[in-house]
């Protein structure tokens, strides 16, 4: 069924925009909602200017949703109940993401913004997208750290996020693999003779 978006749905369509669905997802919910209607001649000559003035409100949600992408600066920090070797009791899902950055935004954000491929099962540092609007979604860090940690949380959310360089440590076998190669080195080094010396030997004898 042929309709006319009245109102932009999130996933389904924007306003102004004339687009085929289905005819029970039109009567059981669009039509009764106001959010479409059929695109009748009528309707279909007033589209152009619905989605002008869509694109006009998408401007400016962008440019709102910009100056908001500097309130994460900083890593979103998640504390959670961990078992044995990092493993959450339970699960961080786009759900905690949104509540964690709406306390940041200071407004509701709605979990179906949280680009969040699956659920995080492990203490450490992820990359999570943000949908602040259509066209600016942002790349935030989170970290989930163990609530209990014993160094406490800010230290465990400092050594996760700046984990220490190890240094090259050599291991025994490696250490006694080089010793030989230098070993032969000198050898072959003390054993080749110098020219001329086998012809010296010859007429000497």
């Amino acid at each position: 069924m042929k309709v006319v978006f009245l109102e932009t749905v999130e996933g389904s369509g924007y306003m102004g925009e004339v687009k085929d669905v289905t005819r029970g997802y039109a009567r059981n919910y669009l039509l009764p909602r106001g959010f479409a209607a059929p695109a009748t001649p009528q309707l279909l000559a007033r589209s152009e200017r619905l989605r002008e003035i869509e694109e006009e409100r998408q401007r400016a949600e962008d440019e709102k949703a910009q100056g908001l992408v500097g309130k994460f600066e900083r890593p979103l920090v998640i504390t959670a109940r961990v078992g044995e070797q990092g493993r959450l009791y339970g699960s961080v899902t786009n759900a905690d993401v949104a509540e964690k950055a709406g306390e940041i935004l200071g407004e509701d954000l709605d979990r179906r913004r949280i680009l969040l491929p699956e659920a995080i099962r492990r203490v450490g540092v992820y990359t999570v997208g943000i949908r602040l609007s259509r066209n600016v979604t942002p790349e935030v860090q989170l970290v989930v750290v163990a609530e209990d940690a014993p160094e406490g949380v800010d230290a465990a959310v400092e050594a996760l996020l700046n984990p220490p360089v190890e240094e090259e440590v050599q291991t025994p076998r490696a250490e006694a693999a080089a010793s030989s190669e230098d070993a032969a080195e000198t050898d072959d080094a003390d054993g080749a003779s110098e020219p001329g010396s086998e012809n010296t030997e010859e007429e000497n004898g």
